[in-house]
């Protein structure tokens, strides 16, 4: 059954939270501004192409913590519950299926050979493409992003501020970094990226961290600066995922701003002031970002020049936006699916799933993979009207 209204509003991740200081909770989330505004009604439109829902797939019902699906070369993983799957993407058929012990909470990452997830238990899992466990190790706190796969290591992000690397073959931890930590920070997805300049960490100190291999820091530069005389003010959390391509590092901070530097050198490329509850994307023409009032901002991907702002789905708790061959997607807190036209900002079709997405949907084929708050793994996928030669 889906949540109503007022919880949704409440709950989802984009929602203010306490997560280190637990005496702030109630008060924070009293605070939060999407808790006493309306959802706007969704409005009438002329639709562009149609939407299919080409597959979806049960994962367990009452998913937990951050869950989003790992699109590799060698297929899909996704977890809930207390497994982990491999999925065929293009069909949706279920290639196998391992009970993990505990509740999945963070997850899964992968680069196609090594999968990674962390459990209720404390426990950092790690099989291989298989489905066949390598290794466990025990965490220092509760994991707070998926894990990031790659380049023969696996990179963990704890709740007590810790990023920890270890070697994917021996499971042997490399090496421990401490991040610094506000009084009070967002329960936000965050996620980390590899990059040229190493692993982008976005903190929740509103910095933008690099880390090189050895698991010193390359460079830590703000994406925005705590603002404010009370703690909710102040806060200023790195959201989301890092964007990396060719010629760009940026990042998104609550309360903040979106910042885009040099792949190559680290300067700063431009900068814009952004409410942001998602990290950015991009088609490599523009970049997008969502606002905690559920406005979506589209900026030029090199000079940062704002093209649209698009207002239609104020206050209706919208995800990170996806890149789909039909424009630019993103979910309500119902389970909306709306395409925005990447030129204009409106909107040009919409569908519905089951339930709002629990984390940042993943391009595929033209469309998006989108995991939900009801246990679920969708496919859709926008059919383009064909061109006729004139």
């Amino acid at each position: 059954m889906k949540r109503d209204r007022e919880t949704l509003m409440t709950t989802l991740r984009h929602a203010v939270e306490s997560v280190l200081c637990a005496a702030c909770v109630l008060t924070l989330s009293a605070c939060s501004s999407t808790s006493t505004r309306e959802p706007a009604e969704l409005t009438d439109f002329t639709p562009e192409f149609k939407v299919e829902k080409v597959w979806s797939v049960s994962l367990g019902d009452n998913p937990a913590g951050l869950l989003t699906p790992a699109l590799t070369s060698t297929g899909l993983y996704a977890a809930g519950g207390s497994s982990l799957y491999k999925i065929d993407p293009a069909t949706g058929n279920t290639l196998w299926e391992v009970p993990v012990g505990s509740t999945v909470t963070a997850g899964v990452g992968s680069d196609g050979h090594t999968v990674a997830l962390g459990t209720a238990s404390g426990l950092l899992c790690v099989f291989d493409e298989t489905g066949k466990a390598l290794w466990s190790a025990k965490l220092s706190a509760e994991m707070v992003t998926p894990p990031l796969v790659g380049s023969g290591v696996v990179l963990v992000r704890t709740s007590d501020t810790r990023i920890s690397c270890y070697d994917a073959v021996s499971g042997e931890r490399r090496w421990r970094y401490q991040t610094q930590s506000p009084a009070l920070s967002l329960r936000v997805a965050r996620e980390m990226r590899f990059s040229p300049a190493g692993v982008l960490v976005g903190e929740n100190t509103g910095r933008l961290l690099a880390l090189d291999s050895a698991g010193k820091p390359v460079f830590e530069i703000p994406v925005s600066e705590p603002k404010g005389t009370t703690e909710v003010d102040r806060l200023s959390d790195v959201v989301g995922a890092p964007m990396v391509d060719a010629s760009l590092m940026c990042a998104a901070s609550y309360q903040g701003r979106v910042l885009c530097i040099s792949a190559q050198d680290g300067h700063t490329v431009w900068t814009r002031s952004v409410d942001a509850v998602s990290g950015p994307v991009t088609d490599g023409k523009q970049i997008y970002v969502t606002a905690s009032d559920s406005a979506l901002f589209a900026f030029d991907h090199d000079t940062g020049t704002p093209a649209w702002t698009n207002t239609e789905y104020r206050w209706r708790s919208l995800g990170s936006p996806v890149v789909t061959m039909g424009g630019i997607a993103v979910v309500d807190y119902d389970g909306v699916v709306s395409f925005l036209n990447p030129t204009t900002g409106q909107t040009a079709a919409r569908t519905e799933i089951d339930g709002a997405a629990i984390s940042a949907p993943v391009p595929y084929d033209g469309g998006a993979l989108i995991q939900t708050d009801e246990g679920k793994l969708f496919l859709i996928k926008p059919i383009l009207p064909q061109k006729t030669d004139q």
